[in-house]
């Protein structure tokens, strides 16, 4: 069974690839989503989500 999650938000910074020694590509990314509710006169809330690909995936993104 895969789990799957769909995230939409804005990315913080570039996406970062790399290969580990045995040559598989990695990519990190940071996204910030902003929470959907907020108190009546607060500020709303943002979440900063770190997510880390492989393999095809990573140099897809």
């Amino acid at each position: 069974m895969l789990n799957v999650v769909v995230l939409m938000g804005r990315l913080v910074a570039d996406p970062e690839l790399r290969h580990t020694p045995n040559n598989v590509a990695v990519t990190t990314i940071r996204i910030a989503v902003d929470r959907n509710y907020s108190k009546a006169g607060a500020e709303r809330q943002t979440d900063f989500i770190d997510v880390t690909a492989w393999r095809q995936t990573a140099e897809f993104v």
